[in-house]
């Protein structure tokens, strides 16, 4: 169910027997040749209005949220989330990197070790913009993640240069699905199990 679909008497009676709910997190970026709608807010923004949803949802009788994160950058939630929890003690907040759960990642390892950042990894079929030429056949060798993470933004444009980290930038849809599955069926799992009483 999505709340967007229900009124507020809906979640209210919802949440007397059903207290999970996921909060999504992503980001829209320099994605190599992926779509891309950017807007760029600050770090501390950022968190102000995470926080925000979460009191939100707190306040809905959301006692169990998986924060189905699928952006890289945006890891540093989970620390945040368990600085909330201080003030909402009686709440359970799980941080779920969807990328880089053990199955989801295994499976693009399996398909093409060293891919990264905007490679084909992050290219769905409900990504692609249809107008680009896409790299099908070369891989690029992955980037040397210790440089780049000293860099500031102008340096890191340069230093990247197509936004790719490393990989091809597209594989097969057959291939694409088959992991889309895997990731569905972990953050399921997230969802549905391990939650501490």
């Amino acid at each position: 169910m999505k709340i967007q679909d229900m009124t507020w008497a809906m979640v209210e009676t919802l949440v007397k027997t059903e207290k999970r709910a996921v909060l999504p997190l992503g980001s829209v970026e320099l994605h190599g040749k992926l779509s891309l709608g950017t807007v760029t807010i600050k770090m501390e923004t950022y968190l102000r209005v995470v926080g925000d949803i979460l009191d939100s949802m707190y306040r809905s009788g959301h006692r169990q949220i998986l924060i189905v994160n699928g952006h890289g950058g945006n890891s540093f939630v989970g620390g945040f989330a368990q600085e909330w929890l201080m003030t909402h003690g009686d709440d359970r907040v799980r941080l779920h990197n969807w990328w880089a759960a053990p199955n989801t990642w295994a499976k693009v390892q399996e398909a093409e070790r060293g891919s990264s950042h905007a490679s084909w990894m992050e290219n769905f079929p409900w990504t692609e913009i249809s107008s680009v030429d896409y790299e099908t056949q070369n891989s690029k060798p992955p980037l040397d993640l210790d440089i780049l993470h000293q860099l500031g933004p102008e340096d890191t444009r340069a230093f990247v240069q197509d936004g790719n980290f490393g990989g091809m930038e597209k594989r097969e849809p057959k291939l694409m699905t088959q992991i889309w599955k895997i990731a569905v069926d972990e953050t399921r799992s997230m969802l549905e199990t391990g939650w501490a009483d």
